[in-house]
């Protein structure tokens, strides 16, 4: 009885030809065409990841930001009501300056529903420093202007929801069409010629200094969230908006909130009054009496200037401890009331910059005689 073996053999040949066929089923699946698609879905997905998380990728170092992320919550949750989204809010290429904390850019906050008849409104846009400190501190100004009302004060108009979803602080603040006191000194008196150069009386600036005066009494009236007296620390030209190139019937509101010194530091800054400058301490404590001096300091008693209005100066300019108040128990001497007083008495002929009078003229080469040099 024979067997046959050759059914548990594989034929050589066989063996050969079904490997070459599973290499070419091998090789169909590395066409050019399956490499496109494998790409193109790679792709894809890399898309898909970046719109989902790609905000966060943006985000600084967790090392860096981990210290302020419970504050920084706090922040997001009591300003919910002033979040824009993203769209809401443009930033123009025209940088109106800079702060300590960033710089400010002509801008706009649209409404939430949109239509012909509320267009966009233009703004200050406030963008911080890529330090994250700054960025705090920038949100901490919008936070404390939220809490304020008064109409001698910039508004809080919106902050942007990027302040918080890739940590890009940015705050819309009411826009004055006149620009800063210290830009209208700057380029619409100092720049310009004596024939164009307009008065500026006296009365006027007093007027300007009252409702300042008035916005300071408020802000000092209020406490902050350690149950202090509320102030501002910067009250310098440059935070003084005003509504008219012409400083009579001009609206002036006070803006741009003191910022806290990095840590370690203290700035020497030449409106700083000198019980800060000279304080042993790293972060010196600012208090309402500082932003008296810092309201009043000047040069030198001009000759023209009226006693009482430089009793004013020199007072401001004390002893902290014996400095008047914006609020004081004692209505009749409180800064508000006393600049109220001064405005009321002043002559309109005083001026803080010459004025020409030709009527009087003795003079062969400007043909005009300053009557009055108040500065």
């Amino acid at each position: 009885m024979s067997t046959e073996f050759t059914t548990h053999f594989v034929n050589p040949s066989t063996s050969e030809d079904l490997l070459l066929e599973d290499d070419k089923c091998s090789a169909s699946y590395m066409t050019p065409y399956a490499t496109v698609i494998a790409m193109a879905a790679l792709y894809l997905l890399a898309i898909f990841y970046f719109l989902k998380n790609g905000k966060k990728i943006c985000l600084p170092l967790p090392d860096s930001l981990h210290p302020y992320q419970k504050r920084l919550k706090q922040l997001e949750r009591d300003l919910q009501s002033y979040l824009i989204a993203e769209d809401g809010m443009e930033v123009d290429d025209y940088q109106i300056g800079q702060t300590d904390n960033g710089f400010v850019f002509r801008g706009g906050v649209y409404p939430k529903t949109r239509n012909r008849f509320n267009a966009r409104v233009t703004t200050a846009v406030k963008i911080s420093f890529p330090i994250v400190k700054r960025s705090i501190n920038l949100l901490e100004d919008a936070l404390r202007l939220s809490k304020l009302e008064h109409p001698n004060l910039i508004r809080l108009l919106g902050v942007s929801e990027l302040s918080f979803t890739v940590f890009r602080p940015m705050i819309a603040l009411e826009w004055l069409p006149g620009g800063t006191l210290a830009d209208y000194f700057t380029y619409s008196i100092r720049a310009k010629e004596d024939d164009d150069r307009p008065t500026v009386q006296l009365k006027d600036m007093l007027s300007v200094i009252h409702q300042i005066s008035l916005a300071l009494k408020y802000i000092h009236g209020n406490l902050d969230e350690f149950g202090q007296e509320l102030t501002h620390g910067r009250i310098i030209p440059r935070n003084i908006l005003i509504s008219d190139q012409e400083l009579k019937k001009c609206h002036v509101k006070l803006g741009d909130f003191g910022d806290d010194p990095l840590p370690g530091s203290v700035p020497i800054l030449a409106y700083l009054p000198p019980e800060i400058l000279c304080c042993s301490e790293k972060v010196a404590p600012h208090r309402p009496e500082n932003d008296v001096w810092m309201f009043d300091r000047g040069l030198s008693c001009p000759p023209t200037c009226p006693l009482d209005v430089w009793t004013l100066v020199t007072d401001c300019l004390s002893e902290a401890h014996i400095r008047p108040r914006f609020s004081s128990t004692t209505p009749a001497l409180s800064i508000p009331n006393r600049v109220s007083s001064l405005h009321n008495s002043i002559s309109t002929s005083l001026f803080l910059y010459p004025t020409p009078d030709i009527s009087s003229c003795s003079c062969l080469e400007h043909h005009c005689q300053n009557i009055a040099v108040y500065y």
